[in-house]
């Protein structure tokens, strides 16, 4: 992939976040080496995953730039980034102010939204980038909600192209938020990062907006 604009974005998007946290989670770590060492791994490693296209024609491709992002950050220090300080730092990623502007004002049943995932599953369907999702997708405006099968997964690619199979798991655990910013609710059983045969999300309203619904 090409760092570009988005590539960079990530990295200032986060980092008072993220390195907040690290330095309060692991007194004993050097945080200026640290934050050259994530730099520099996690633009190697930008440049070194096969793209899946623009983030104009894929949906998913800033993802990709996310992933690479957490990637690194285990990379830049795995004596001191224990799996327990990797979920602190995706928890912190989470809940910062950043992350929840990003996704204020988004609905999980917008007609917008609907399209991205009708076109993106279309589009996955070709394979036109090997490191790509591929996925099917239904809708029900009525009820509402939403059902998406991620067949391939392009985070678990760069997982496996890595060697950091072992985090997947828990980067999977972001996808519950996200949804809830976006006033949904995610119910799954499964994930491909943790031996399943698919990634079965099924998306609902989220309880606020039915509980306002209600009345």
């Amino acid at each position: 992939m090409k760092l570009g604009i988005m590539g960079r974005l990530f990295p200032l998007m986060f980092r008072r976040a993220v390195y907040g946290y690290t330095a309060r989670a692991v007194p004993e770590m050097h945080m200026r080496e640290f934050r050259k060492k994530h730099r520099k791994e996690y633009e190697a490693m930008v440049k070194r995953t096969p793209s899946v296209g623009s983030v104009k024609d894929n949906m998913f491709a800033p993802v990709m730039y996310m992933a690479c992002y957490g990637f690194s950050y285990y990379k830049a220090d795995p004596e001191h980034v224990t799996t327990d300080v990797f979920d602190g730092m995706i928890a912190a990623v989470c809940k910062c102010g950043m992350m929840k502007r990003f996704y204020r004002g988004k609905n999980c049943f917008d007609l917008k939204e609907i399209d991205r995932y009708v076109r993106g599953s279309e589009r996955s369907r070709k394979r036109e980038y090997p490191m790509d999702w591929v996925f099917d997708f239904s809708y029900d405006l009525s009820v509402p909600e939403y059902y998406v099968t991620y067949r391939e997964c392009g985070v678990c690619k760069i997982g496996q192209r890595e060697d950091l199979m072992f985090l997947i798991p828990h980067m999977c655990v972001m996808d519950y938020p996200t949804v809830e910013y976006k006033g949904g609710k995610l119910l799954r059983t499964k994930t491909l990062g943790a031996g399943g045969d698919c990634c079965d999300f099924h998306v609902v309203r989220g309880d606020e907006q039915r509980d306002e619904a209600s009345h």
